[in-house]
């Protein structure tokens, strides 16, 4: 439970409150980068992205070994509850991979909350369609909904539908009309407002081009100024499988690695968020306890 805090102004008591970011455990990923040799490797790496060339596995045994890593970090924090920023699976199809997720999942001394990643939204082939939004809620729960704890509202979205709103309009009006109900209704309460979703509204400058790692600046600047105006100081994301992100207009952009397969420098790991007097803080952390490895990994916002 959120627990209250005397404001030095005497004013209404705000809530503390810590709970987990993790992303992309993606269970099958590791596989899927394996058997690549030399040549492979220098392609992705002339992409930005780092990949290792090792000999071809199959199944999801290295992405669970890490995710059960993961939840026993998460335990030793005492977490209100832990956010899963989307890419459970690789496959969304593989039910073995996801029988084990939810099994190791169980571990966790807290609440978990899921968030709807691109590999989980859609068939094989990656496109999310309407029938793959109804297996979406039908294994994983609602793809957009709203945690209050004390005076602060987290706020969870499908940003699949940002990415693929000319192929899914009524889904993607559907979305945005709750979600600006959703955010009216946090700005009312007055306390700090956190969005988690999947996909990066930028991975590093809020003006950089489209690419397959964020949001298209054709729907990024519109988010923008509706996050903005509601007062949602912090948007929480994966995807990137390392850590970045920025601050446009008072938003802070916090970009979350892997707890699975890494594309960059950064570790495996989650982000550590404390709601505090008003403010944000979060530190990313490795399971061996590293924190602040890596650009972006750190940061304070203080709610308006």
């Amino acid at each position: 439970m959120p627990t209250p805090e005397a404001t030095p102004d005497g004013g209404p008591a705000r809530s503390s409150l810590r709970f987990v970011f993790m992303a992309d455990c993606q269970f099958g990923a590791y596989a899927s980068f394996s058997g690549l040799d030399d040549d492979d490797v220098a392609a992705y790496a002339a992409r930005g992205l780092q990949v290792e060339a090792v000999p071809s596995v199959e199944g999801f045994a290295w992405d669970a070994a890490r995710y059960r890593l993961a939840v026993d970090a998460a335990n030793e924090l005492s977490p209100a509850f832990v956010v899963m920023g989307g890419d459970m699976l690789d496959d969304p199809d593989d039910d073995a991979a996801r029988r084990e997720l939810v099994r190791l999942t169980e571990r966790l001394s807290a609440p978990m909350h899921w968030v709807p990643g691109n590999h989980d939204v859609a068939v094989p082939d990656r496109d999310p369609s309407p029938a793959s939004l109804v297996a979406y809620r039908e294994h994983w729960g609602p793809d957009h909904y709203d945690l209050v704890h004390g005076d602060t509202t987290v706020i969870v979205v499908n940003s699949s539908v940002w990415i693929h709103a000319e192929q899914l309009p009524e889904a993607h009006a559907h979305h945005q009309d709750l979600l600006e109900q959703r955010l009216a209704r946090a700005r009312d309460r007055g306390g700090p407002v956190v969005v988690c979703g999947h996909h990066p509204l930028f991975t590093r400058d809020p003006d950089e081009p489209d690419s397959y790692w964020n949001v298209p600046r054709a729907q990024r600047s519109g988010l923008v100024d509706l996050f903005v105006a509601h007062g949602v100081t912090t948007y929480l994301c994966g995807h990137w499988h390392r850590n970045g992100g920025g601050t446009v207009d008072g938003l802070e952009v916090v970009v979350t690695g892997p707890v699975g397969y890494p594309l960059g420098d950064d570790p495996s790991g989650f982000r550590v968020v404390d709601v505090r007097g008003g403010a944000v803080h979060h530190d990313y952390v490795s399971f061996t306890g590293d924190v602040g490895v890596g650009d972006g990994q750190t940061g304070d916002h203080r709610g308006r």
